[in-house]
C-alpha cells in the first residue's frame, strides 16, 4: 500500500474536505461496473434475470475506446479499484480496462469478483492480466461462494455452480504460484438465505489455501434490483460475526486489511440494530465513487442513479473532474453529510472507517497488537 505517511496525508485531505470544506480531493477508491451482463439467477441480485430477459443492452455500455479515454483523464493515484459487474469476465474489455487502470492510476489493490460459472474463461483472462501487469499492483480475485454445494447452487440459481467455483479456485491457486502479486479469495454474501450456514461455509474454506475470505451483508439496492426484497438478516447477523472474523487473513494479507474488515463487521452489526443511522460519517462522494457500465458517475451503488447521480461521463468528455466538482455533486455530498441515507456498503465503508479518527484508532490498535 502507499506509504503510511502518504496515506495519512490523504486521510487528512479527505477529512478537511468533509468536515471543513477545505480543498477538493479526488476519489482514491473507485468501483466500476464494467458490464451488467451475468449468467447467474441469484436470489440477491437481478443482473442475471435482466440479462436473461434481454434487458441488458451490451451495445449501450461503454466501448473500450470510451473506457480508455476516461482512464487517461484519471491522473491521480488510486488506493483501491474494484472491477465489478454483472459478471466482469463476460466483458470483452476486461483485460484491457484492468491493465489500463493499473498502468495509469497505479492502484495498491485491484479487486475483481467472479461467479466462476465459466472457469476456463475466468482463468484465461486473469492469466493474461497477470502476464502484462505492473508488478506493484496486487490483484485480488474473489470467487463468489454463498454456501456449500446445493446451498450455493440454490442461492445462485445455477445447478453445478459450486463445483465450478472449486475448479476456479484451484486454477487461481496454481496461477498464484507463478504470479506473486495475485491474491485468491472467496466472497460470501450474508443474506436471509445464507445466514444459517455461515459457520459451515467458513470452516470449509479455512481448509483451502486462500489469501482471504470476506463477506458483505445483503441489502436492498437499486443497482441490483432488490428494493423491497427481504434479503437482509438484520436480527441474525450478529450470530455470524465471530465466524466472519475467523475467516480473515488466511495467508499473506498482513494486518491492515484484516483489521479493517474486523472494524467493518462491527460497523455492520451496529447498522443492523439501527439501519437508518450513519454509524460512521460516510465518505461516499468524497473519497469513493462508482462508475456504471454506461458511464454514469454516482456517489455509490446504494444511492445509485436515483439519489447519487453526479452526471454522465459521456457528456463530460469522460472527465471525472467536470462532474466531481459540479453543483450537483456538491448537493449529493451535502445530503450524505446530513445523514439522509445509511447503509452497510463495504466499498464505501472501508474509506469511511479509515477517515474517521475513532475507527482509525481501533484499526491501528489492531494492527500493532
Amino acid at each position: 500500500m502507499m506509504s503510511q505517511l502518504g496515506y495519512l496525508r490523504q486521510i487528512a485531505r479527505y477529512d478537511l474536505a468533509y468536515y471543513f470544506k477545505v480543498g477538493k480531493p479526488l476519489p482514491d477508491n473507485i468501483t466500476i461496473s464494467i458490464t451488467r451482463a451475468c449468467q447467474s439467477a441469484c436470489l440477491t441480485c437481478d443482473c442475471g434475470f435482466d440479462t436473461r430477459r434481454g434487458l441488458v443492452k451490451i451495445n449501450e455500455e461503454l466501448s473500450l475506446d470510451e473506457w480508455l479515454q476516461m482512464i487517461r483523464n484519471i491522473d491521480w493515484k488510486l488506493a483501491f479499484l474494484t472491477i465489478s459487474g454483472g459478471e466482469p469476465s463476460m466483458s470483452r474489455n476486461l483485460e484491457a480496462v484492468a491493465l489500463a487502470f493499473a498502468e495509469q492510476t497505479k492502484p495498491d489493490f485491484v479487486t475483481i469478483p467472479t461467479n466462476a460459472l465459466t472457469p476456463d474463461l475466468v482463468l484465461n483472462k486473469v492469466e493474461r492480466i497477470l502476464e502484462k501487469s505492473p508488478k506493484h499492483t496486487k490483484w485480488h480475485i474473489n470467487v463468489s461462494v454463498d454456501g456449500i454445494g446445493e446451498v450455493h447452487d440454490h442461492v445462485r440459481g445455477v445447478t453445478g455452480n459450486f463445483e465450478k467455483c472449486l475448479k476456479t479456485i484451484d486454477g487461481l491457486v496454481t496461477l498464484r504460484s507463478r504470479h506473486p502479486n495475485l491474491r485468491v479469495g472467496v466472497h460470501t454474501v450474508v443474506s436471509t438465505h445464507t445466514i444459517n450456514t455461515i459457520e459451515e461455509t467458513v470452516k470449509y474454506f479455512q481448509k483451502k489455501p486462500l489469501d482471504n475470505h470476506i463477506s458483505e451483508i445483503a441489502e436492498e439496492r437499486f443497482e441490483l434490483g432488490t428494493m423491497g426484497r427481504p434479503i437482509t438478516p438484520l436480527e441474525k447477523y450478529v450470530s455470524a460475526i465471530p465466524f466472519l472474523k475467523q475467516a480473515l487473513g488466511n495467508r499473506e494479507e498482513g494486518k491492515v486489511r484484516p483489521s479493517l474488515r474486523k472494524s467493518y463487521y462491527d460497523f455492520v452489526e451496529k447498522w443492523t440494530r439501527e439501519p437508518t443511522k450513519q454509524h460512521v460519517p460516510c465518505m461516499a462522494g468524497v473519497a469513493s465513487c462508482h462508475i456504471t457500465e454506461k458511464g454514469l458517475l454516482t456517489s455509490c451503488c446504494t444511492r445509485w442513479t436515483n439519489r447519487g447521480l453526479m452526471g454522465n461521463l459521456r457528456e463530460a468528455d469522460y472527465d471525472i473532474r467536470k462532474l466531481w466538482f459540479s453543483s450537483t455533486a456538491d448537493k449529493i455530498r451535502q445530503s450524505i453529510k446530513r445523514r439522509e441515507c445509511a447503509c452497510p456498503l463495504a466499498s464505501a465503508a472501508y474509506s469511511s472507517l479509515l477517515m474517521q479518527p475513532r475507527s482509525l484508532m481501533r484499526i491501528s490498535k489492531e494492527y500493532i497488537s
